[in-house]
């Protein structure tokens, strides 16, 4: 990857003159731009960049054949998230038919605030969050709708529908004929909370996008998840730029309502645990994107963020920013400010460090079966980046 051409094509989201912004991209030629490809890829930030570009008036610094190669990108992925649209009206009507207390999770309850051309975005799965008292009624009508339970973590059931297939970057924006669901049910301790200040199943809104009307968060509820999503990523090997960015238009969208931001502000008060989450996600969008909140969110966020965990970002920001897959341990360094004085944390941060197991070890391949070899775990590792968020680790968005 080209590092420079990466900062450039970053600095492209946030506001300035268009010719100072032209001007980024001066000295790169094709080859730059190949060597980033898979990067602009894996990051999300490629179809964004594409609509970005062409708002600007600035295609014409992009390599044409780079040009031709996100327009294929963005129609591909423009006929899935409408197959993946159709789904997900499905599953909504399956839900209000079986009279469930649900709401959708990120997906397209991000629209508009956060995201206004689905087309541009990269989506896996559809996410669903459910009281746990409705949690076996859920089940039942998820396998109606065609999936299988394939997967159990605390709090989320994993569902699976059609069959498994090898992703590779070349059909990485088609539609799959394997789908994947999540359902978060409400913990026990935000069911909890119903008392005190309601929980967010309690605060949901009614949403319209493409005249269908579906349950979703409120928007303070939203961009606080955004919010604590990057921050979970922020603890693992890798997390994708594009979420940032996302958080960061959420954060323009609100930028001038004070009663949202009100909300969001009393939202913190009431559960101070989440506070250097907020505070790190956001002091590290800002600097990349250039999204500044209210400064009454800024003073109760970032501003009281722990000397080690500030440190950290100040050092690591551009790391987060500019990753590659597979990613890397600077995660251990921050989950060291977080927990350091937790004996746990010691033990598991070894493990982490030194693996007391090897990974599987490959199959050996004669001289004519290599290039079939290496494609196949090309295609892994392809997969692997986008079937990442599991909800064994941070559930994706």
């Amino acid at each position: 990857m080209n590092r420079q051409l990466a900062k450039a094509i970053v600095a492209a989201f946030r506001d300035g003159e268009i010719e100072t912004i032209r001007g980024g991209f001066a000295h790169f030629d094709e080859s730059d731009w190949t060597s980033t490809t898979e990067w602009l890829h894996t990051s999300g930030l490629a179809l964004y960049f594409l609509a970005r570009a062409k708002a600007l008036g600035i295609e014409d610094v992009i390599p044409m054949k780079t040009v031709r190669g996100l327009e294929a990108n963005y129609e591909e992925n423009r006929a899935r998230t409408a197959d993946m649209f159709s789904e997900f009206v499905k599953i909504n009507m399956e839900f209000q038919r079986a009279k469930l207390s649900y709401a959708n999770l990120k997906g397209f309850s991000l629209a508009p605030s956060a995201c206004a051309d689905f087309a541009c975005r990269y989506q896996h799965d559809l996410d669903f969050l459910v009281a746990r008292r409705d949690a076996e009624r859920c089940r039942q009508a998820v396998e109606r709708s065609g999936y299988r339970l394939a997967a159990e973590f605390g709090d989320t059931l994993e569902f699976r529908s059609g069959p498994a297939e090898v992703l590779s970057m070349r059909d990485l924006y088609k539609a799959k004929t394997q789908r994947s669901l999540e359902v978060h049910l409400i913990s026990e301790a935000e069911q909890n909370e119903t008392v005190r200040s309601g929980n967010r199943l309690s605060r949901l809104q009614l949403q319209l996008w493409n005249d269908f009307e579906f349950p979703a968060l409120s928007e303070c509820d939203k961009l606080i998840a955004q919010a604590l999503h990057l921050f979970k990523h922020f603890q693992t090997e890798w997390t994708r730029t594009a979420w940032m960015l996302e958080y960061a238009t959420a954060i323009r969208s609100h930028r001038r309502d004070v009663s949202f931001w009100q909300d969001v502000v009393a939202a913190v008060a009431n559960a101070p645990e989440t506070r250097t989450g907020i505070g790190l996600a956001t002091l590290i969008t800002n600097r990349a994107f250039g999204a500044q909140p209210p400064d009454d969110f800024v003073s109760c966020t970032v501003d009281v963020l722990p000397r080690q965990v500030r440190l950290w970002a100040n050092r690591y920001q551009a790391d987060l920013v500019f990753v590659e897959r597979p990613g890397s341990k600077l995660y251990l360094l921050l989950k060291d400010a977080l927990l350091q004085d937790q004996p746990d944390w010691q033990v598991q941060k070894l493990r982490k460090l030194f693996p007391m197991r090897l990974p599987p070890q490959e199959t050996r391949a004669s001289q004519n079966d290599g290039i079939w070899l290496r494609a196949k775990l090309f295609d892994a590792r392809i997969e692997e980046i986008f079937e990442a968020d599991t909800p064994e680790g941070t559930q994706g968005q």
